[in-house]
């Protein structure tokens, strides 16, 4: 069993280490088992520790001066981090090393109550198959004259940081993320390996933080859809695309339907890199999309955020009626709701296949074939 100091302080990042992985394991099983008839055993990681291959620090001050860490469970209040067991060694270190530079250069952090200083994240992408990272220093405001200075100098004591990008967020609230990005130094774009797939990362486009579970979950979402390379496929909330790509190895054709624009560009160089020519992306919220442009389909994979599928996207897979839908889920209540209304317009439920993509948290992801009857 696993101890961190911060545990006593009730951070915010892990709130089960304490909890031996086996029982995390047998809970998360029950959970599920509690919402679906017939649920799978639960696939969990031999290692759970290091997995974590995006880091948010949250910038803020304590006696010893400018201090990046996570949250106490519940609040804003920022408890220093120098490491976690959860999060990848090396991004750790360059999370680490950025805030020293920081420091060094005088940058103040983002006081929201006063409304003063300037930093209020540090985000660090690390894809450790090809030794890249991506820096996003997220600012409260676009002044920030020693920025190149901090970025040059991160990317010259660490290699392994292709790109320090700027991203402006004056918005009030707990987003971390701003709309605007100015990139400092290097690239903003860094690549991984994922799926035997080459892979493209920026700052903003959705990525599973465990790539070895995310790859398993993966796997088994195609296995699940049964392709033949006859089927016509939609990956609804397909992000940078990748569960498309892998479907189109073995389907006819597959349209990803993407709403945020920079994903969509990813998810196109990602396909043109790889090779994959059978694939084509539909930038917009799916729902619309599926209502407005003659799209049909065979088998429909969704992968919505946490609060599952709306009632109009609901309503377009119900008017378009393919044969098989294949539905991940990051909360497996709101994929239960969603799974009784599709039982309402004759789905049959396959056994649910639940994955531990976030040990030592509260987190499920799970995946599951909803096949219409008749077809």
């Amino acid at each position: 069993m696993a101890h961190c100091p911060l545990q006593a302080k009730r951070c915010g990042g892990c709130t089960r280490l304490s909890v031996p992985y086996e029982k995390q394991l047998n809970h998360k099983q029950k959970q599920v088992e509690a919402l679906f008839e017939k649920v799978m055993p639960i696939t969990g990681m031999a290692e759970p520790f290091r997995y974590r291959n995006k880091i948010i620090a949250a910038a803020a001050y304590d006696r010893d001066g400018l201090m990046t860490g996570q949250y106490v469970y519940g609040t804003h209040y920022v408890l220093r981090q120098e490491d976690c067991l959860l999060e990848n060694a090396q991004a750790v270190r360059i999370v680490n090393t950025a805030r020293e530079i920081l420091s060094a250069h005088r940058v103040q952090a983002w006081d929201e109550r006063k409304k003063t200083g300037l930093l209020r994240f540090i985000q660090v992408r690390y894809a450790a198959r090809t030794d890249q990272a991506l820096v996003t220093l997220v600012t409260a405001s676009r002044e920030f004259a020693v920025g190149k200075a901090v970025a040059r100098e991160l990317r010259e004591r660490i290699p392994a940081v292709r790109g320090v990008i700027q991203n402006v967020n004056d918005r009030p609230g707990s987003a971390v993320l701003g709309f605007e990005e100015t990139v400092l130094d290097g690239t903003p774009v860094i690549a991984d390996e994922m799926c035997g797939l080459k892979v493209f990362l920026s700052s903003r486009a959705f990525y599973q933080v465990n790539t070895e579970m995310a790859e398993k979950l993966y796997h088994k979402a195609i296995e699940l859809a049964g392709l033949t390379g006859s089927e016509r496929v939609i990956d609804a909330y397909c992000g940078i695309g990748l569960i498309g790509m892998l479907a189109a190895g073995k389907a006819k054709e597959v349209v990803g339907i993407e709403q945020n624009p920079s994903a969509v560009r990813l998810a196109q160089r990602i396909a043109k890199e790889n090779g994959i020519g059978n694939i084509r992306f539909e930038r917009g919220d799916a729902a619309t999309v599926l209502k407005t442009r003659s799209i049909e389909a065979d088998v429909v994979l969704v992968d919505p955020p946490r609060e599952g599928m709306s009632p109009a996207m609901l309503d377009a897979l119900k008017a378009l009626r393919p044969g098989k839908i294949v539905y991940i889920s990051c909360d497996p209540r709101t994929q239960a709701r969603d799974v009784k209304e599709l039982a309402k317009a004759g789905y049959a439920c396959s056994p649910v296949w639940p994955f531990d993509l976030f040990p030592h948290t509260e987190h499920i992801e799970s995946v599951v074939l909803m096949s219409r009857s008749g077809s």
